[in-house]
């Protein structure tokens, strides 16, 4: 750690390192200092520190200067150039040089007061020419949990080319501010999490040392602040840039200072609109920066969100003061308490369901948004808000308003409508009924990232109550090569879901695959991840940097001691892996059969989508291999990356455990049944299907032969079921339409029951029964269109 009294920044020793710099000597944390601790550790992600496309391959950290004489603190990571894996395939052609010969050192360098860190590169070139780096690269990741705001255009990570710095927002810790060394950037990258920039180029010279200031990293801001509007100010200082700067207080109707804490205070141009800079309250204080002379308006969001009833536009021009004394106008909030049972006939002392919670405008309420560039958190369309917990109160502007009260698929929703006047506290008990039957059977989402992986935002915690509030049982972690489960995130709620852990490896050429299940190993590198590419390292420099076989990769994984199940996730699109063997969905063959597993048995037909979209998709490939006569089984999944944009739990995938107890559910045995096909997909709609007693999965004899598919659809009243499709054998032999009046009497739940003739052909085959709807899943899934499907059941002579 490098450390003085304001800033800190943490480098990681050498050896083996979690996620895509693998070498070590890299920043791992920073933060602002108070009193000898670390005030506010920031959330930090990955920072590549590049020559061309290549990094120090680390096998020395060393203190190089411990500051005791009162000079700079110096740590440096050294060893010999080698091109970054996880940028080798997009850089190798704009660096075809991997510059392995040269040996460099990187020097984290810290004065005694400084609230910045220098990043100086040093190198030794045994070559006889200089080398010539065309362009300097630098990236980071995880740019999704902790976005990237250029200034003068706000939060555009694709805009960094236009401003000399950028800074990292650390909503609720330390931000941080990056300036290249060489000079202003040219060219920008952004892409699933990872942003950059290519600043001017330099030269190495030949058969001596050289150095270079590579970047400088600014930590916190002025008198210790953590937010952008401080870095910002911090960070001009340091490129020479003067800016106003604008100190404002807010205060109340009687004239008292206003405790107004977390909101955001956006500084435009009242003219152009130009975005300049973005403070946060602190006691009711703020501080933003400007351009000298500029016009400036004020928009505030109270508490981050800009649904908030105290958000406002404040015009303050150009006038020469720098200090503000802004009025706030008096609540004009009402609150509603919301409290969540299950609907048990004659229960008045049920205990509270977690559930989801939204509020709607009604009546022509209106609800204020805001540019993507001002950086707010994401929310789901057209709510004021939606909140995953068991209850409590909410509070609103006076108006009118919709609650909707919903656990997931298997219940019935409650919905109502308050006037809300301000300063009134309304009630609303909801006891939520559970419509739809499902014995012996538990849905789980198989893919679920969180800001683990460094294109998703939403932390576990929040990822873990959104899918319990929605109704999810089994909860499977599956990070972009990292294991991790969600243990400690349902403490509490463990008679409502269990968690599991599993892996996507992430492969840049075959596709990405889900590895179910594993154990995390906190000790470990990634958790313990399957490795799906080889690469130097200081012990065996001469290894390449390449991606492996997929089937050497599988067989490892299966080796391993979970014997864990490879799923072909999200199969089709770009380099995935249906795509990459060639599978043609009309033969079940493949173009690329040194790279074609023929173990696999589970596929994520249904990934954050339905029935009708994949029809002739995904679905097609799924019949072709069991055309083929592979028996191979359907999963449904989120691939939730944040809980608005891809919710956990549509589709779901529903296995027969044997058990309604999610704590009695172990990692093996639902391995084992998802594996052997035992389950059934829902995206709003439950099906069930057997043949003669076999259900999806099972095989049964009476193959040629006429037989019937015993059949119930499930679904409750808020769900739409317009039709049943029947397959056999791959082919769709009757389409059923679902009316009203299908409905079981007493049980509106039952949409469909009844038996339904089917015949395989003579040598055997297989029935595939799916349903589905055409009007959105609204109001819990906007856009998502309902769909059950069973897994095959097969039928021979």
């Amino acid at each position: 750690m490098l450390a003085n009294s304001r800033v800190a920044l943490v480098i990681e020793n050498v050896g083996d390192s979690d996620f895509f710099d693998p070498w070590g000597g890299r920043p791992v944390g920073l933060s602002t200092m108070n009193q000898g601790d670390l005030n506010a550790p920031a959330n930090l992600g990955e920072l590549f520190v590049l020559t061309g496309g290549s990094t120090v391959m680390t096998e020395v950290v060393s203190v190089i200067a411990d500051g005791s004489d009162g000079g700079t603190a110096i740590v440096r990571a050294s060893g010999k150039l080698r091109r970054l894996p996880f940028l080798a395939a997009m850089t190798s052609e704009v660096f075809p040089d991997d510059l392995s010969d040269i040996h460099a050192a990187i020097d984290y360098e810290l004065a005694p007061d400084a609230r910045f860190v220098v990043v100086r590169m040093r190198y030794a070139s045994p070559r006889q020419e200089d080398t010539t780096i065309a362009s300097t690269l630098h990236a980071l990741t995880h740019t999704v949990r902790t976005p990237v705001f250029v200034p003068g255009t706000g939060f555009v990570p694709s805009a960094i080319h236009t401003a000399p710095y950028f800074v990292v927002d650390n909503p609720y810790s330390t931000s941080w501010g990056y300036i290249p060394g060489e000079g202003p950037f040219s060219s920008s990258l952004s892409m699933a999490g990872v942003a950059g920039a290519y600043a001017p180029g330099f030269t190495i010279p030949a058969c001596t040392t050289s150095e270079r200031v590579h970047a400088k990293l600014v930590i916190g801001g002025l008198a210790g602040s953590h937010d952008i509007a401080g870095v910002q100010g911090a960070a001009s200082l340091l490129v020479g840039q003067a800016l106003r700067r604008i100190i404002g207080v807010f205060y109340d109707e009687q004239g008292m200072q206003l405790f107004l804490y977390g909101a955001h205070v956006h500084a435009v141009d009242s003219v152009t609109g130009e975005y300049y800079s973005r403070g946060t309250t602190d006691s009711g204080a703020f501080v933003v920066h400007a351009p000298e002379q500029s016009s400036i308006r004020l928009d505030v969001i109270e508490d981050h969100d800009p649904t908030s009833p105290m958000s406002a536009s404040i015009e303050i021009g150009t006038e020469s003061s720098n200090h503000w004394m802004i009025p706030w106008p008096a609540s004009r909030n009402g609150a509603i308490r919301v409290r969540a049972n299950e609907g048990i006939p004659a229960c008045d002392q049920c205990s509270s369901i977690p559930v989801r919670i939204q509020a709607v405008p009604a009546a022509g309420q209106q609800i204020p948004t805001f540019p993507d560039r001002y950086g707010e958190r994401a929310r789901q369309p057209d709510r004021l808000f939606v909140r995953h917990t068991h209850g409590g109160n909410f509070g609103v502007p006076a108006g009118a308003w919709e609650l909707i009260v919903s656990h997931g698929f298997e219940y019935e929703l409650e919905r109502r409508t308050f006037d809300v006047a301000a300063g009134a506290q309304l009630d609303f008990d909801a006891r939520l009924v559970r419509s739809v039957a499902t014995p012996g059977v538990q849905c789980g989402d198989f893919h679920v990232h969180t800001s683990t992986s460094h294109d998703a935002r939403a932390g576990d915690y929040e990822t873990a109550s959104q899918a319990v509030g929605d109704g999810v049982e089994l909860l499977v972690r599956s990070e972009h090569d990292y294991v991790a489960d969600f243990s400690g995130n349902l403490i509490g709620l463990e008679s409502w879901a269990a968690s599991f852990g599993s892996v996507e490896l992430s492969s840049g050429s075959w596709g990405h695959i889900g590895v179910f299940p594993l154990t995390p190993d906190p000790g470990s590198v990634n958790g313990g991840a399957p490795r799906w590419q080889s690469f130097p390292t200081p012990a065996d420099p001469d290894v390449p940097v390449e991606t492996l076989s997929p089937l050497a990769v599988f067989e490892s994984v299966r080796a391993r001691p979970e014997a864990p199940l490879v799923i072909i996730n999200h199969p089709r699109g770009g380099s995935n892996y249906f795509d990459h063997v060639g599978l043609d969905p009309a033969t079940g063959m493949v173009d690329l059969v040194a790279d074609w597993d023929t173990a696999f048995t589970v596929i994520e037909v249904f990934s954050g989508s339905g029935w009708l979209e994949n029809r002739t998709g995904s679905v097609e490939d799924w019949l072709a291999l069991l055309r083929a006569g592979r028996h191979v089984f359907a999963t449904g999944s989120s691939d939730s990356h944040g809980v608005w944009s891809s919710p956990v739990g549509y589709p779901r995938t529903c296995v027969a455990v044997g058990t309604d107890d999610p704590r009695q559910v172990t990692a093996s045995g639902l391995r084992d049944q998802l594996a052997a096909g035992h389950a059934t997909v829902s995206g709003g709609i439950y099906v069930t299907a057997t043949i003669g007693g076999a259900g999806p999965g099972d095989t049964t004899t009476g193959a040629g032969t006429l037989q019937s598919v015993a059949l119930t659809v499930q679904a409750a009243t808020w769900i739409d079921v317009t039709a049943i499709e029947v397959i056999v054998d791959g082919i769709t032999v009757d389409t059923i339409p679902v009316m009203p009046g299908d409905a079981a009497p007493g049980n509106p739940a039952m949409r469909w029951s009844g038996t339904i003739p089917i015949q395989v052909r003579a040598t055997g085959g297989f029935v595939i029964i799916a349903a589905y709807g055409t009007q959105a899943l609204e109001p819990v899934h906007p856009g998502k269109v309902p769909f059950g499907v069973s897994n095959p059941i097969f039928v021979v002579p």
